[in-house]
């Protein structure tokens, strides 16, 4: 039986169970269950969280980033910049919008390297999707300035990184669009799927709030144009409005158990921790470390009780559904050894510091050594 738990849902409700399903059954007794003011409330506090004046509450990130595409004209015949290393729907929500993914290999923080982004820019490129992996956000001012350098349109793939910031800038604020993604496995998590597209743009959250009730013009009954059905629940959106308010604490206390993380993890030799940057506030939704014997270890601290994962072993561009695009392994170095390496250990508000320790000392114990170990980069 695993002892330490990667994810921490039950434990969440276990602690919040009762006003989350006093939420819930709030909904159910007003039997609005769809487009409630839970969800205009959810939208003005994640506008105002993000310093954004508009967003548009949906059924999930990947939908938010495919009309994040689509509403800003990206479409046939269109190539867009993305990191390799990612989960699925950052390129595959490009495909969706019928443009064509261009992806890039990733430096040591994780994140797209804009370098050899611009190697790939021809006059078919329209636009960058700048994800911020595992919670550390990029550089908003190297990304602005790459975007408009290149007259490429931004959007910001935040799923991963709310409550992010980089030199008192926002993760959520970039751009022509950002996306939030509040999934089950996210910090701020929905009682099934959930996103949020944001933008200061209104034609732009027009258009998307268009799209997500299939081309239904607001207040009337006309369908301008084709859309989907990307709605979140009122129960949802009442979910998440209480678990906005825990925000703040959960990310400290994620950070706290990074920060234990990477001083008990120091002398693991071969063992590469996350980059410390001063400028940038990680929020760590993974905390991911590297390490040649990878899956050697994760077996042992499966042995042991110890739940880990691994994010990503397999880079974009070897997925089946990429195959048409004719890549080749040789033009993504960075990314194919870190898939090799990288496994991702337990955080969450939840882990007790007895817990944390525990998988410090078995790290360390089937290390054994005392060789330090080397930090990831930081790109100031």
């Amino acid at each position: 039986m695993t002892k330490i738990p990667f994810f921490g849902a039950t434990r969440e409700f276990q602690k919040h169970g009762g006003p989350i399903l006093k939420e819930v059954g709030r909904i159910f007794k007003s039997g609005r269950m769809l487009q409630g003011p839970e969800v205009a409330s959810f939208e003005e506090k994640l506008a105002r969280f993000t310093n954004r004046r508009l967003a548009v509450a949906l059924n999930s990130a990947t939908d938010a980033l495919y009309f994040a595409l689509a509403a800003s004209g990206i479409g046939p015949g269109d190539e867009v910049l993305v990191t390799d290393f990612s989960f699925i729907a950052s390129g595959s929500a490009i495909c969706r919008a019928g443009a064509t993914p261009i992806f890039i290999d990733i430096d040591d923080t994780y994140n797209i390297d804009l370098k050899q982004a611009q190697a790939k820019i021809t006059p078919q490129t329209k636009a960058l999707v700048a994800v911020h992996l595992y919670g550390s956000m990029m550089n908003p001012r190297v990304v602005n300035d790459f975007s408009r350098r290149h007259n490429l349109v931004l959007i910001e793939d935040a799923a991963q990184a709310i409550g992010a910031a980089y030199d008192s800038v926002r993760a959520g604020s970039l751009g022509l669009a950002s996306v939030f993604s509040f999934d089950p496995t996210k910090p701020i998590s929905a009682p099934g799927s959930g996103g949020v597209l944001l933008t200061d743009d209104e034609t732009l959250a027009a258009k998307v709030k268009r799209l997500r009730y299939h081309g239904k013009e607001t207040g009337q009954n006309s369908y301008r144009e084709i859309g989907i059905n990307s709605q979140m629940p009122s129960a949802t959106a009442a979910v998440l409005n209480f678990k906005m308010t825990r925000e703040a604490a959960w990310r400290r206390r994620r950070q706290d158990i990074a920060a234990r993380y990477i001083r008990g993890l120091a002398q693991v030799p071969g063992l590469v921790l996350p980059g410390a940057c001063v400028k940038n506030s990680h929020i760590y939704h993974k905390f991911v470390i590297r390490i040649p014997n990878r899956d050697a270890l994760k077996e042992q601290l499966s042995k042991a009780g110890i739940e880990t994962m691994i994010h990503y072993s397999t880079p974009l561009h070897r997925q089946p559904c990429f195959a048409h695009l004719g890549l080749a392994d040789r033009d993504y170095p960075v990314t194919n050894r870190f898939a090799q390496s990288v496994l991702s250990l337990p955080i969450h508000p939840f882990l007790k510091d007895s817990e944390v320790n525990l998988v410090i000392s078995s790290i360390v114990k089937l290390s054994q050594t005392k060789t330090r170990t080397r930090a990831g980069a930081c790109v100031l």
